[in-house]
């Protein structure tokens, strides 16, 4: 696809599994593949129990589709970023912007 929406994405979806210990293990999955404008963004600090991290950060802009909302994570170039923020291009909302920090687990 060309023009500003030159990117591929992964939409995850949450997926628990049973641990055997009556618990789950969190993990994230490819729903689908989306075309996004992507800029990286300034990063940001985070604290990781007692470790300071620099988180990644980007802007998205997608088309507004089912299954953008906070909390939602997207796959971008091997990693892994949440969706923080979304935010509407025009007053229409065709189009959104995401914006996004890394994900650290």
């Amino acid at each position: 696809m060309s023009g500003v929406f030159r990117y591929e994405l992964d939409l995850l979806t949450e997926a628990n599994a049973p641990d055997g210990a009556g618990g789950f293990v969190r993990s994230f999955q490819p729903q689908t593949t989306i075309w996004a404008g992507v800029e990286y963004l300034a990063s940001v600090n985070s604290v990781s129990g007692d470790a300071r991290v620099r988180l990644k950060r980007i802007r998205a802009l997608v088309r507004a589709r089912s299954g953008l909302a906070i909390g939602a994570r997207v796959r971008f170039q091997g990693a892994d970023f949440e969706i923080v923020s979304i935010e509407s291009d025009d007053e229409r909302g065709r189009r959104l912007f995401l914006i996004c920090e890394e994900a650290l687990s």
